[in-house]
């Protein structure tokens, strides 16, 4: 029986803390097994397991992985190969769990992107957790996806995603295989051309990277396209306040859709998967909350926070077979709540608001700006004539290295909205941080460059500081 099911079958919803108390349950069944391979084959677990002196018989519940100290990205950035386990003359596993099966790469949006290998067991359990995503956003049998994640240069998860996500719940599949050429096997696609399969096949859902999908229903929009069969974007690997999300329903609704939504899912390369929400806004659910362990910590004393407070994200693996990772520290600020979904009735854990990045702070003029809150602010302007926009920080004068901090913000718009895009951007950026930033003005398509990388860098620090 599913946690929805239970959930319905009672007429009060269990606690946060049964919600808690079952999941905890279902992870420790997983534990014990995790901490003998770590030892057995883990080059970097294994050796710190000795050094503190702790065998796996020190881990029978998630509790205890408090023992060990928390994993900075840097460590696993900066040798990848010292995370995935060596199953070579462990006894008792069977092939899944040491056959190589995918290699897939951190986006690199804070460092080199680094190597996340799955073994068979761990594409199984990809494909699984992509179902119950596919699941809880309300993907199923009768819906054709436009998976419109670009085929990159480095394979990344969310190619995958998509691709597994309409596969396992029975979807029809369709490939944009957009992404920058590759000259010498000529297989990718113009953004033209993904639209028109689209159109042609009457996709039901548009699941891409956030900054993408929205330049894709443009782009459809200004082509005249008949869009009215598509009913949900699915968008990932950025946020999407509720401006863009408004932005990309007005778009579609101009295009012959009736009630479009907009579902934004958070998750990292190291999750194997996005958390999704199953209404707009409501929270994102853990489809496979079995398989880790999210914690939620201060980040000055390391302490445990309870639901509903903002804190660092660790994740622990607790079922995996290649790289396998221990209250790694992904870099998200995030808050989490147990108590039970009061839009679907899940049980699952729910990350609430934009998950946002621990750095995401930074000094321009010796004042310290919230960059995510202002992302947030000038997301406003996408419904006001804006196609894109990029933050750059800077200086005032490139060639000395002590000049004075300055901001320059890139807007892509039509030619005659520039004079009030520009007081309006201006006005924005004045009312968030007290500086006023140079304008950079690019045609309304300006920033076509999206549709040939992974994730449209939103946020650009060139002070090398």
């Amino acid at each position: 029986m599913s946690t929805r099911q239970a959930t319905d079958d009672r007429k009060t919803p269990p606690s946060a803390e049964e919600n808690i108390a079952r999941l905890r349950e279902r992870q420790n069944v997983y534990l014990p097994k995790m901490m003998r391979l770590c030892a057995a084959g883990h080059p970097y677990y294994g050796p710190l397991m000795k050094k503190l002196g702790l065998t796996p018989d020190d881990f029978r519940t998630v509790e205890d992985l408090r023992k060990l100290p928390p994993l900075p990205k840097k460590e696993y950035a900066n040798d990848p190969e010292a995370f995935r386990l060596d199953l070579e003359g462990v006894p008792g596993l069977a092939p899944e769990e040491t056959t190589l099966a995918d290699i897939v790469y951190t986006a690199g949006s804070t460092s080199k992107p680094a190597p996340f290998y799955d073994t068979v067991h761990d594409r199984f359990a990809r494909v699984q957790l992509m179902a119950r995503a596919a699941a809880i956003a309300g993907v199923g049998p009768d819906d054709t996806v436009m998976n419109i994640f670009p085929l990159s240069s480095i394979p990344h998860q969310g190619f995958l995603s998509a691709s597994w996500g309409a596969m396992a719940s029975g979807a029809k599949l369709l490939t944009g295989l957009t992404g920058r050429p590759y000259p010498d096997i000529p297989v990718h696609k113009r953004m033209d051309e993904a639209i028109d399969i689209a159109e042609s096949q009457r996709a039901t859902v548009l699941w891409g990277i956030t900054a993408y999908v929205r330049r894709f229903v443009m782009r459809a929009q200004e082509l005249g396209k008949d869009l009215s069969s598509v009913r949900l974007a699915m968008v990932m690997g950025e946020p999407c306040p509720p401006f863009m999300r408004e932005d990309i329903r007005s778009r579609l609704m101009a295009m012959g859709s009736e009630a479009p939504t907009t579902n934004n899912g958070y998750g990292l390369t190291e999750t194997q998967g996005p958390a999704m929400e199953c209404v707009e806004l409501g929270g994102m659910h853990q489809p496979s909350p079995e398989q880790f362990l999210f914690e939620v910590i201060d980040r000055d004393t390391g302490e445990p926070l309870p639901d509903g407070e903002p804190g660092m994200m660790l994740v622990s693996h607790l079922n995996r077979r290649g790289t396998v990772l221990l209250r790694y520290v992904g870099g998200d600020v995030v808050t989490l709540t147990h108590e039970t979904c009061p839009h679907c009735g899940r049980t699952e854990p729910r990350f609430l608001g934009s998950p946002r990045r621990a750095d995401g702070f930074t000094k321009v003029k010796g004042t310290l700006i919230n960059l995510g809150s202002l992302q947030d602010e000038l997301a406003a302007l996408l419904r006001r004539g804006v196609t894109e926009y990029q933050i750059v920080l800077t200086t005032e004068d490139r060639s000395d290295p002590f000049s004075q901090d300055a901001m320059l913000l890139k807007v892509a718009c039509a030619s005659e909205d520039q004079e009030r895009v520009g007081q309006e951007a201006k006005a924005v950026v004045r009312s968030a941080m007290e500086i006023t930033p140079e304008i950079e003005y690019l045609p309304a398509d300006g920033f076509g460059e999206i549709a040939g990388g992974y994730k449209f860098k939103r946020v650009i620090d060139e002070r090398g500081r």
